[in-house]
């Protein structure tokens, strides 16, 4: 990555000052250096938020996990640090969303009438419910229930984060950080978050192929729902709905194993 803070030469020169010793100077050159990448989070996460979410408040949010992701970073694993950053930069914007609770009244009533209908339906049926059950139980017809998916699915723009715990120490990792990324190898965090993935990885194994490749293209490779729509030949508001149902179905099953 080159950018503001200079050659990639001088990053990596920058980068063994500051491990030698938490440069103040190096921390500063290299915050300089990653901020565009920051930025460049900032747009991609924006682009599924309402209007009144302030890019810069994203930003200054973001710049919390990457002064995180210097501290904590450790070159010999032996992979990029915008591989480790970017998942950190992004979790400290949505905490920052959290902390501000920029969601309108009804949209949280909408999310939480989903998580509860997906949640009956699933004990009912023993198994992820489909749409028209979805929406028979919600009494609406095909396109109330498209304008209700629209509408929910803005409260579950973060629910991808939610951590999951694997044991009775709380160890765990988040779902995001258990779909597969073919360029990113951690063995220790691996073998750190071993349960939380098996059980990860079985909730989103449950899936369709379909709503599989809406959670990888919309979250790994961060394509927004109109790019996901050219790709799997459908509308942008359909992918909209199939993400909202799949976020609210993976909140329904996380509660529930670990209630």
């Amino acid at each position: 990555m080159n950018g503001e803070g200079g050659t990639t030469g001088d990053i990596q020169q920058i980068w063994v000052d500051f491990n030698r010793g938490r440069d103040s100077r190096a921390r500063e050159q290299l915050l300089i250096h990653y901020l565009p990448l920051v930025k460049m989070v900032a747009g991609r996460l924006k682009v599924g938020l309402p209007g009144s979410v302030e890019f810069g408040d994203l930003v200054s949010s973001g710049l919390m996990g990457l002064v995180n992701s210097l501290d904590n970073f450790s070159p010999e694993r032996g992979f990029k640090f915008e591989t480790y950053a970017v998942p950190r930069i992004k979790g400290a914007m949505l905490d920052g969303l959290r902390d501000v609770d920029w969601l309108p009244r009804s949209v949280r009533q909408k999310s939480r009438r989903l998580d509860q209908v997906i949640e009956k339906l699933s004990i009912e049926l023993s198994r992820v419910p489909h749409e028209h059950e979805i929406a028979l139980e919600l009494g609406l017809n095909g396109d109330e229930y498209s304008r209700f998916m629209e509408s929910a699915g803005t409260g579950s723009m973060l629910s991808l984060d939610t951590r999951i715990s694997a044991g009775d120490d709380g160890e765990g990792g988040s779902l995001h950080e258990v779909i597969p990324d073919i360029n990113h190898g951690d063995p220790l965090t691996d073998l750190e978050e071993k349960d939380a993935r098996e059980h990860a990885k079985l909730l989103i194994s449950q899936l369709s192929e379909q709503e599989r490749a809406v959670v990888a293209l919309y979250y790994y490779e961060e394509l927004t729902f109109k790019e996901i729509g050219e790709v799997l030949g459908v509308s942008e508001s359909r992918i909209c709905q199939i993400h909202t149902r799949v976020l609210a179905t993976l909140r329904v099953r996380i509660k529930q194993a670990s209630g």
